[in-house]
Order: C-alpha cells, then structure tokens, then sequence
C-alpha cells in the first residue's frame, strides 16, 4: 500500500486542490491494472493529522495495514474539500437555491451550486490524469464514487448524470432532503440500467446544518425508493439503517469498509 499526495486545479472552478492516491499492496510489484474509486472529503479518508476543524478521519490508512486482506483490490482517489463549510456546501452541490434560513441557523440563504462544474473537471482533467499516471481499469464498469453528507448528494448526483463514468456509489448520510425537489427532478428523469452496485445508509440520530434527523431519514427513504423503483435489485443495493448514528466521521469510519466490499463485491 502506498499513498502519493497530488496537488492539481479544479479547472472548471479556478481553484487549487490536493488529493491522496492510495493504491493497494501488490501495485509496486505487479503489472495488474485496478478499479478506482474516487471519494469526496479526501482530507477525511486516511489519517486524523489530516483532517479540517479538529475533526477525526475515517483511520483508513490503519485499517487497510490490519485488514487490507480483507479488502478489495482498488485504487482510492481522495479529493480534499474546500475547508470553508459554505464553500464546501457550493461545490458539492449540483444546484441553485435560496433558502428561508431560520435566525438561529448558521447556513446561507442562497446557494450558487458549482457540483456540476466540478464533476466536469473529475471526469475529464482529474480522472484522465488518474488513468493516464496509474493503472487504472478506466471503464465505467470499474469507476466508483463516494460521499457523506452534501458529498453523497454529489455522489448520487454523479451516478445518475455521468453514467458513461460510474457504476458503483456509495452514499453516507446524505444530506439530500433540502434539496429534494430539485434531486427528484433529477432521479425521476435519469437512467437507472448502467448501476452495478449502490450502498446508501443514515443514521437515525443525524443533524446538518439545515437538516433534522427526521429529514434525513425521509432523504434516505425516497433516494432508496428511486432506486427500487427503477429496477435495481437487492443483490444490487444495500439500504442500511444505523440506531442512534450521528452525523460524524466516527460512524462513517465503521460503515466505510463494508461499503467498500460492497460496491466492488464482484473484483
């Protein structure tokens, strides 16, 4: 296993971003090319020291060392966000919306989304490059994306609208439900046929920034619905629902391996 830090430009956003490859043990030694998944938060994924506002990681850097056995075999591409919660907000999210925030909300009122724009760049500049610098299995049957939070709205997003690129999603407490009137509109006209393997979980004790614990319970349910709805079948999808969860990278941490094993359970 080995993790190389990339510096690169959003192009499509004129911003700076780093990003962590880590490819699996036996990379180094072989010649075998490998399925990637490209992960939203990358400052989150790998070790604590990397983390914004004094959070926790995800520790996978240890957890591949003990149980990288157990593991897929697959390339992680882990984008960092913007470190600035409004900024973030904005890039993740494929829309434009006002807001009636409440006095004692801290959230903005008007959301220009730039989601689309950085997709655009994921998809082409960023990933050409993965696959260019790596060895890649670069078809969409092997290309996965991953998210919490706003960045599971990215996440699903990406799946239904650039399903030349993705077939495998995985989606942690998402915080759709603010946004559902224009995420239906976007689920009710995509196509479905082109997902292999898709986990969405939630937990039933989370809170965003604008979002109950009940609102993010309902998300969930109607982005499993759609998914049901449009034929993807239950070796396909796993819906799981966490007791008592938070919204927090400690929860994430627990639940990301298995979805991990899940989306590739066929490499």
């Amino acid at each position: 296993m080995r993790i190389d830090v990339i510096n690169r430009k959003i192009t499509t956003l004129d911003r700076s971003v780093k990003a962590r490859v880590m490819v699996p043990d036996g990379y180094d030694s072989s010649d075998k090319c490998y399925p990637v998944l490209y992960i939203n938060d990358g400052q989150d994924v790998f070790r604590d020291q990397d983390v914004f506002w004094n959070g926790e990681s995800l520790r996978f850097e240890q957890y591949y060392k003990d149980y990288g056995k157990f593991l897929p075999e697959v390339i992680l591409v882990a984008i960092e966000s913007p470190d600035i919660n409004a900024v973030r907000t904005a890039q993740y999210s494929p829309y434009t919306k006002d807001f009636n925030v409440p006095p004692e909300k801290k959230f903005e009122s008007h959301i220009e989304g730039k989601g689309v724009a950085y997709l655009d760049w994921l998809t082409t500049d960023f990933k050409e490059m993965i696959d260019k610098c790596y060895r890649t299995r670069p078809e969409q049957e092997y290309t996965g994306i991953c998210g919490y939070s706003t960045g599971g709205l990215n996440c699903i997003y990406a799946g239904l609208q650039y399903p030349h690129i993705f077939s495998r999603l995985i989606a942690m407490s998402s915080a759709v439900y603010i946004w559902m009137d224009k995420l239906e509109e976007t689920m009710k006209s995509a196509d479905y046929s082109h997902l292999k393997y898709v986990y969405v979980d939630v937990g039933t004790n989370e809170f965003g920034r604008m979002t109950t614990k009940e609102e993010f319970l309902e998300g969930a349910d109607i982005i499993y619905d759609y998914l049901k709805k449009n034929h993807l079948s239950d070796r396909q999808l796993k819906y799981n629902i966490y007791p008592d969860a938070i919204h927090h990278q400690k929860e994430w941490r627990v639940r990301f391996p298995d979805a991990l094993r899940w989306v590739f359970q066929d490499i």
